[in-house]
């Protein structure tokens, strides 16, 4: 059976917890950021008047504590365990629980939260008789039917619904432009969230409606750890203070990949050149097709424009085929310089924007 959206595995666990205190909880699956909020909501509903040991998986143990679920706490109220990333935990103490999970006193109980438990073993048959167990994978940030438009993904719905509750509302395209620039974290979204409530109130943006894109762009982090996205959009907008700036902040800051990770130094012109080199092909190439005479919504139709389509139009009507045509040729010939000559690639990169940006007037 598929495993379910996290958010709605969140629900299911309050519900269960609001009806009854189950003796064992188990969390587990891929997400970290999501075992890490049903484990807070575990240790919430446990009554106030047990006697609660907070343990860490990756610490080494005896075994002692698993005492603590055949008996009363002090004055008789009742002990529980609770263990956090707990897959080395349960890999040296895992035979030994067996034993213990069917013999859970009242009033006692076990909280472990662990990434993978492969459900044929014994002991998983153990805990799932004994227990809830509740699964936690990452939200999908793509939907499942590519044909649909990405802003239908599960990630930008829970951004969105997130945001909400946040009381700093953003639209499906402001939620899109988040995961763009800030990551797929949700752990980092959802404090790039909590930022951007103070930084929108002290430029005085009202935040009682959902905020757009363009409402966002010049508040994001990324306007501090730009990313070669914004480097690109700032190039075919043919902003060189921007470009220039998103190029620094880059070199200085570092950029993460889509899937949150550092790129290392050496891969960070390839990232930027591969990414701009990309853009620059598929505006001229829709410039091309627009200069035959062919109508902008077929245009950005053919092109697979499915989000931002306005900033695309804008991008098509702000660069002339003749400026894109160059762009391409000079970013080549940057590609080339570092190949032969082995230079600083920022410095290269300096360059390229020094020749794009001093166009003539007839290209630019």
């Amino acid at each position: 059976m598929a495993i379910p959206n996290p958010e709605r595995e969140l629900t299911r666990l309050k519900q269960v917890l609001s009806k009854k205190q189950p003796g064992l909880v188990l969390l587990m699956g891929g997400s970290e950021f999501f075992r890490g909020e049903a484990f807070e909501l575990a240790q919430t509903a446990i009554p106030e008047s047990a006697d609660l040991r907070g343990k860490d998986g990756r610490e080494d143990s005896d075994g002692s504590e698993l005492q603590d679920l055949l008996g009363a706490g002090l004055f008789g109220s009742g002990s529980w365990l609770c263990v956090r990333r707990g897959d080395p935990w349960l890999k040296q103490h895992g035979a030994e629980l067996q034993s213990y999970v069917g013999k859970i006193a009242k009033g006692c109980g076990l909280v472990l939260e662990i990434g993978k438990l492969d459900k044929r073993t014994k002991i998983a048959k153990e805990l799932k008789a004994h227990g809830e167990i509740f699964e936690f994978r990452d939200l999908y940030t793509e939907p499942y039917d590519r044909s649909r438009s990405p802003l239908e993904s599960e990630m930008v719905g829970w951004l969105v619904e997130r945001s909400r509750r946040m009381q700093v509302p953003v639209s499906p395209e402001a939620a899109f432009l988040l995961m763009s620039t800030v990551g797929q974290n949700p752990a980092e979204l959802l404090a790039e969230l909590r930022r951007l409530q103070d930084v929108l109130q002290a430029a005085g943006i009202e935040t009682r409606k959902a905020l757009g894109a363009r409402e966002l762009s010049g508040h994001l982090t990324i306007s501090f750890e730009s990313t070669p996205f914004e480097f690109a959009e700032a190039l075919l907008a043919f902003d060189r203070r921007r470009s220039i700036r998103s190029l620094h902040a880059m070199y200085a800051r570092g950029v993460r990949s889509k899937d949150g990770t550092r790129v290392e130094a050496g891969g960070l012109f390839p990232f930027v050149t591969s990414w701009l080199m990309q853009s620059l092909d598929k505006l001229h190439r829709a410039r091309c097709r627009l200069d035959s005479g062919q109508n902008i919504e077929m245009v950005c139709q053919e092109m697979g424009v499915r989000v931002f389509v306005d900033r695309f139009r804008e991008q098509l009507r702000r660069n002339p085929e003749a400026r894109l045509r160059a762009g391409l040729g000079m970013l080549m010939e940057c590609q080339r310089d570092l190949r032969r000559s082995g230079e600083d690639p920022e410095l290269l990169l300096e360059r390229f924007l020094a020749t794009y940006f001093g166009q003539s007037e007839e290209v630019a």
